[in-house]
């Protein structure tokens, strides 16, 4: 069964900003702990990843996927769908909000693992997936501007 997660953060930066460290994918497994490896498979002609394969550590185990990228609303909203992988379903997306000095940043995501996981673990696997996704990325985009 699929479970879903949403949740955001201010960062103090420019949408513009946060949307380039959020898109670095290479550099994800330096400043997100659960992002093991990635691999870039394909990119645009703005040389941005549109497919990209990742090792990534559940907690439960590592799980590998290839996921696609849409920029198609960039700067201000991306997302990602599951081509293939380790898990049945996987959808996710930023969304980039900016107000005077501050961005809000959404997080989103949709994911069946394929397994049977107690509600309770899924559901607090999915908070910390998010919370570190946004955390992460917070802290990662403001120590680049200090």
């Amino acid at each position: 069964m699929a479970g879903s997660v949403k949740d955001s953060i201010d960062i103090r930066a420019s949408a513009l900003e946060i949307f380039e460290v959020a898109t670095d994918l290479d550099s994800y497994p330096d400043w997100n702990e659960d992002i093991k490896r990635v691999e870039i498979k394909q990119r645009d002609d703005e040389n941005r990843a549109v497919e990209v394969w990742m090792e990534v550590d559940v907690k439960l185990k590592l799980v590998g996927y290839t996921i696609e990228y849409d920029y198609s609303a960039a700067p201000g909203f991306f997302s990602w769908s599951l081509v293939e992988g380790d898990v049945k379903e996987l959808e996710g997306s930023y969304r980039f909000d900016e107000f005077d000095d501050v961005t809000e940043v959404t997080y989103e995501m949709r994911v069946d693992p394929g397994f049977p996981i107690p509600g309770f673990l899924r559901r607090q696997a999915e908070r910390r997936v998010a919370r570190g996704a946004l955390e992460n990325l917070k802290q990662r985009v403001e120590g680049m501007r200090s």
